[in-house]
C-alpha cells in the first residue's frame, strides 16, 4: 500500500516526459532498496528436463534408482544422466512426471522420492490384461530447497520396463 501510495505522489508532480522518467527512476530506485523487485523486468532461471530408458531395465531390485540416461533435455543441468538424479539448484516448487512401459506378462513398481522418502508411486501390471503392453505414468509437484535430490526408484522389484518408451521428466513452475 505505501508503494501505491508513493508511486501516486510521485506521478502527481510530473510535468512532462523527461520529468516523468526521472521520478519513476528514482521512485524504482527506492523500491528496490525497500527490498521490492519487479519479477517481470529480471530473467527467470529455467530449469527442465526430460530423459527415457536408453536400454530395457530388467529385474531391478528394491530401492535402486531407475537411470533414465537418454536426456533430451536438460535446460539448468539439474538432472544427472549418470546417476538418474535431479538435484535443486534453487529453492522452489517443482513438477515431475515419469511413464513406465512393460511389457505383456511383466511388471514393474516404481516410486518418486525426495531426499530418499517416497512421496508417489507407479505400477504397471502387464499381466492383468492378456497380451497387451502395459503403460502406467504418475505426476507430483514438490516444494523444494536448494540441493534436495528427486530420484525414481524401483519399489520391491520390478520384470522390465522398455527403454526409450519410458520416461522421466520434471521442471521448476
Amino acid at each position: 500500500m505505501y508503494s501505491a501510495i508513493l508511486f501516486i505522489l510521485i506521478l502527481w508532480e510530473v510535468r512532462g516526459s523527461d520529468d516523468f522518467i526521472t521520478k519513476y527512476d528514482k521512485y524504482n530506485s527506492v523500491c528496490k532498496r525497500m527490498g521490492y523487485q519487479d519479477k517481470r523486468c529480471e530473467e527467470r532461471e529455467i530449469i527442465a528436463f526430460h530423459a527415457r530408458l536408453s536400454t530395457h531395465q530388467k529385474d531391478l531390485k528394491d530401492k535402486e534408482v531407475v537411470v533414465f540416461a537418454d536426456v533430451t533435455l536438460n535446460t539448468g543441468n539439474a538432472y544427472n544422466a549418470t546417476t538418474g538424479k535431479f538435484t535443486a539448484s534453487v529453492r522452489g516448487h517443482y513438477s515431475f512426471t515419469w511413464t513406465i512401459a512393460t511389457q505383456s506378462g511383466a511388471w514393474f513398481s516404481t516410486q518418486l522420492v525426495i531426499n530418499g522418502k517416497p512421496i508417489s508411486y507407479n505400477h504397471v501390471n502387464g499381466k492383468a490384461h492378456g497380451a497387451n503392453h502395459e503403460t502406467g505414468s504418475s505426476f507430483a509437484i514438490l516444494k523444494m530447497e536448494k540441493n534436495d535430490v528427486v530420484s525414481i526408484i524401483m519399489y520391491q522389484t520390478g520384470e522390465i520396463a522398455y527403454g526409450l518408451w519410458s520416461s522421466f521428466s520434471g521442471f521448476k513452475l
